[in-house]
């Protein structure tokens, strides 16, 4: 009976906030995140990225485009970070992106801009 009311006493303090660092308040992460993306882009540096979480956790996580020639990858742009916000498990979210700069650094007259610059994904911290 002494544990039941210790554990009721306890439960009150963490609703009203009253012991917040208590042992019985603290939140336990069982699962964990694991966002996985995979985006598109045209040649104009306009493009969407899916954020899908495969994980057992809903969580969130942010990402850079990098855009560079083929022909000399130090000549590249970049979007900014685009993050998915929080992505429940089993969902998927959908970003769009923008980078300036593209269609001048990848054309080309007449030829895809694929064939001049390609695109890679990187996690930005």
């Amino acid at each position: 009976m002494k544990k039941m009311a210790q554990k009721i006493v306890l439960a009150l303090g963490c609703i009203a906030f009253l012991v917040p660092f208590a042992e019985g308040c603290k939140k336990e992460n069982k699962g964990k995140h694991k966002l996985e993306y995979s985006c598109t882009m045209n040649g104009y540096g306009n493009g969407r990225c899916a954020f899908t979480n495969k994980g057992d956790a809903a969580g969130a996580g942010c990402i850079k485009v990098k855009v560079a020639r083929n022909d000399n990858p130090s000549n590249s742009v970049e979007s900014s970070s685009l993050c998915s916000g929080n992505v429940g498990v089993k969902e998927t979210v959908n970003k769009d992106f923008s980078i300036p700069g593209v269609n001048s650094l990848c054309s080309e007259g007449g030829v895809s801009w694929m064939k001049i610059c390609s695109f890679v994904v990187v996690e930005d911290k």
